[in-house]
């Protein structure tokens, strides 16, 4: 078992520094936190796909840098927005298979909006994007996610019975704590759609923090999901504010580097 790193921890660094700073660790796997839409542009993805071969690694996932509109874009009435809208997310796709990723990562829309959508509209809606995503050859996930739609076990269990084989979902640790979630019950509950897994640690008064600062069970989570013939990856998803985020993720690489089943 492997343990990678997500770009996303040295925000706000450029995305290619970003990702070299993570390939520079000794991380074989990663996830790719694009930044802004002239980094989907194929020479700029190729040139990351070059990087991250060259260091032997792998690009396990894309996250998308505007989940924040996807309330009002993707997930929303106006029918015309959304048109003018998906193509971003095609481009996000097309970055993906460029890159050799698997799963997209995807928020979905708050919790709360000021127009209240039906949970159908919001399956289907999702359910055209996991259909964008299979033209590329990737998976277009769910992720558990505060304040959104996701942060509810409740919600994400309907909208498997909707998708069917068509959900699947990223996991994240720290995003479970914040919901109100025991972690362990959301990964059991979800262990046979999940396909990639955002790690971080956390106390009972922190809860994000990076892996071997805190008191999270690690050991049992991989344990839980490698009994479930999980077959995703696991990558470290922290953020830069208040940490020396090169020296953190080196502590923490090795720390769940020395984990063993």
């Amino acid at each position: 078992m492997q343990v990678g790193a997500s770009s996303s921890c040295f925000f706000p660094l450029v995305t290619e520094k970003s990702l070299d700073n993570v390939l520079s660790l000794g991380f074989k796997q990663t996830e790719v936190f694009f930044n802004t839409s002239s980094e989907l542009e194929e020479p700029f993805v190729k040139q990351l796909r070059k990087n991250t071969d060259d260091h032997g690694a792998k690009v396990l996932s894309v996250h998308p840098f505007s989940s924040a509109l996807e309330s009002n874009c993707i997930f929303a009435e106006y029918e015309r927005r959304y048109d003018d809208f998906i193509s971003l997310y095609q481009k996000h796709f097309h970055a993906a298979a460029l890159l050799g990723a698997k799963n997209v990562v995807i928020h979905g829309s708050v919790a709360v909006q000021k127009r209240n959508m039906s949970e159908e509209f919001y399956f289907d809606r999702f359910a055209s994007l996991v259909e964008l995503g299979k033209k590329e050859g990737v998976n277009v996930c769910q992720e558990n996610v505060v304040r959104f739609r996701s942060q509810s076990v409740d919600f994400l269990k309907r909208m498997r019975d909707y998708l069917g084989d068509d959900f699947h979902m990223v996991f994240d640790v720290k995003q479970a704590i914040r919901s109100g979630y025991d972690p362990f019950y959301v990964a059991d509950e979800f262990k046979n759609e999940i396909t990639h897994i955002h790690l971080s640690d956390n106390t009972p008064e922190v809860d994000c923090m990076p892996p071997g600062r805190g008191t999270f069970d690690f050991k049992r989570l991989f344990q839980m999901m490698n009994d479930a013939d999980y077959k995703g990856g696991y990558v470290i998803e922290i953020y830069s504010k208040g940490y020396d985020v090169m020296n953190e993720l080196a502590f923490s690489k090795q720390y769940l580097d020395s984990i063993k089943l």
